[in-house]
């Protein structure tokens, strides 16, 4: 029975004391929201599905799955995880069924386990009135950060620590001084001894077991830390053409770095991504009063350069997106000075616009006046934006006399595209009408479909009759303000609204 006591209470105190060790809470590795939205088809169904990575793996990821189906009462909804691509893509384990709401009979949720680092994807199958069909959404695993142990549980765990040491020096020392003694007999000086020397060894030995626990908590927290996601680097400079005026000859350079983190991944594997291999979107500091959306050219795998068109002088924040061949997108930041004036010409994709300063930023306004006199209207419904709930910010481009237009075309093979960056620079997001998924990952899980994604995208025919409103499903990850940029096309010309809004942490 004592053995039996002694063996429980030196377990207990060995899961207290790595408990205690745990390490602090590390920084988000992402700009922006890690969260995955995606509108797609499955089948006959149009569905919005929004996932939850964990921020730490082995890990759970939360999954909703919201149907615009007529008969939305009568459907069956399962969700499975699978890698993105590799042999374990086409071997589906046994799927979960997606809980529906009871408050909302179109919306479906259910947690996967996602079990290792990489690229997966959540496959969604609807069973309903209308038939079946399946709609894959790639999703990033990505170790982000080591769990915190909040204070409150540290210190009741700390207080056990101390307890069931005391309690165990006690115990070993009482149990060496009574063991030869006679009922009733009180120890003599001989047993008490035997007893203090007991005592004075169980807590070495108690202390030698809590660094040795210590020492391997930090050997294991130090080998999870190396799958800790650590971003790409990226070095921007600029560099005058000595041939050229020097307001239109100033090329920038981009050099993307690898700072350590999976032998997997690479600088030589980049997919493109609406034609491009890299996004890149320039905000001048500090009142985000100009945005460009840019695409410099790969002269080697991880550099780029891109010759600069007309932007004014400042400081300006750099947001590179990429797509890797394994369907991982990352987005690279940096800084750079602009000194002068430039006077370049936008080619091809590119696109530049003047912004209201951060100064003059109204969350109220809805109207986005643009240099031809035409405008973009934000079609809020006038509840308030939560953060991390799901959204449809909506939008119509009107022409001088309030009429919708009716020359939008296709942007880079979309109805529109969408910034979404916090006024502090520390959430940045690139969302399209299909979600934020880029389309290059989402072509290696669904290639037959993600073509048809936008029911307008890369289509001639269609270049006439691109209707006049666009939507962008997201959620906003923190409260706070946030700049909202929207990209359409009329005829050969980009145009670029820009919005303010607030975002509270739950509805009032």
């Amino acid at each position: 029975m004592k053995r039996s006591r002694r063996k429980s209470a030196t377990a207990a105190f060995t899961v207290a004391v790595l408990a205690t060790l745990a390490p602090a809470d590390r920084a988000h590795a992402h700009v922006g929201s890690s969260d995955v939205f995606h509108e797609g088809d499955a089948g006959p169904y149009r569905l919005l599905v929004s996932v939850r990575p964990p921020d730490v793996i082995p890990g759970t990821a939360h999954v909703e799955v919201r149907s615009a189906a007529p008969a939305t009462g009568e459907l069956r909804v399962t969700i499975v995880p699978l890698p993105l691509n590799g042999p374990g893509s086409s071997s589906a384990p046994t799927p979960d069924v997606a809980t529906r709401s009871h408050d909302d009979v179109s919306l479906f949720t259910g947690r996967l386990w996602l079990m290792a680092t990489g690229s997966w994807q959540v496959r969604v199958h609807v069973d309903g009135p209308l038939g079946s069909g399946d709609l894959a959404v790639p999703v990033p695993a990505l170790p982000l950060r080591t769990k915190v142990m909040g204070v409150g549980l540290g210190s009741i765990l700390l207080g056990l620590l101390i307890f069931l040491f005391a309690g165990l020096v006690s115990i070993v020392g009482a149990s060496v001084r009574d063991a030869d003694l006679a009922p009733d007999q009180p120890p003599d000086a001989r047993s008490r001894r035997r007893g203090r020397i007991a005592q004075v060894t169980a807590a070495v030995i108690l202390l030698v077991v809590v660094f040795a626990g210590a020492s391997w908590w930090d050997s294991e927290a130090r080998v999870y830390q190396r799958w800790v996601y650590k971003p790409l680097t990226l070095e921007a400079t600029t560099v005058a053409d000595p041939t050229a005026a020097a307001a239109s000859g100033v090329t920038l350079s981009l050099a993307l770095h690898d700072p350590g983190w999976l032998r997997s991944r690479r600088l030589d594997d980049l997919l493109p991504d609406h034609g491009h291999l890299m996004h890149l979107f320039v905000v001048r500091l500090p009142e985000l009063d100009f945005v460009g959306h840019l695409h410099p050219q790969q002269q080697t795998p991880g550099l780029f350069t891109k010759t600069l068109p007309a932007l004014p002088p400042g400081d300006y924040q750099l947001f590179a997106d990429i797509v890797h061949r394994t369907g991982l997108a990352e987005t690279a930041t940096a800084q750079v000075p602009l000194p002068a004036a430039l006077t370049g010409t936008p080619t091809g994709d590119d696109s530049i616009a003047p912004a209201p300063p951060l100064r003059a930023a109204d969350v109220h306004r809805t109207t986005a006046a643009l240099a031809d006199g035409t405008r973009v209207v934000w079609l809020r419904d006038g509840s308030p934006i939560v953060a991390g709930r799901p959204t449809w910010f909506r939008f119509r481009v009107e022409d001088r006399d309030g009429k919708p237009a009716t020359d939008l075309s296709p942007y880079m093979g979309m109805a529109g595209h969408a910034l979404f960056i916090k006024h502090d620079r520390t959430v940045f997001a690139h969302v399209h009408p299909t979600g934020s998924v880029p389309m290059a990952a989402l072509m290696l899980v669904n290639p037959d479909s993600a073509a048809g994604a936008d029911p307008h995208a890369g289509n001639a025919m269609h270049r006439a009759a691109l209707p006049p409103e666009v939507g962008f499903p997201y959620a906003c990850p923190q409260p706070g303000r946030y700049r909202i940029v929207v990209q359409v096309k009329r005829g050969d010309t980009v145009e670029t609204g820009v919005f303010d809004a607030e975002v509270v942490a739950k509805a009032p």
